[in-house]
């Protein structure tokens, strides 16, 4: 596994995190006010978390292919 694909495989994990965070969010029946703003905000964390490695994951293959001869 190429570095580029662990930074992928890790974004795609902080994807499933968001999204996860996301609907106790929106489960305002049976999570209280406060659970729901932490999870709306742990949801931010991992969706800015995601975006991060996938700019990493692109820095590490221009690099390659700038390095091909």
């Amino acid at each position: 596994m190429t570095t580029a694909e662990a930074y992928e495989l890790a974004a795609r994990w902080h994807d499933k995190q968001a999204q996860g965070c996301r609907e106790i969010a929106a489960d305002e029946p049976r999570i209280s006010a406060e659970i729901r703003e932490r999870a709306r905000e742990a949801a931010k964390h991992h969706a800015a978390s995601a975006a991060g490695l996938r700019l990493a994951s692109t820095r590490e293959r221009r690099l390659k292919l700038l390095s091909l001869p």
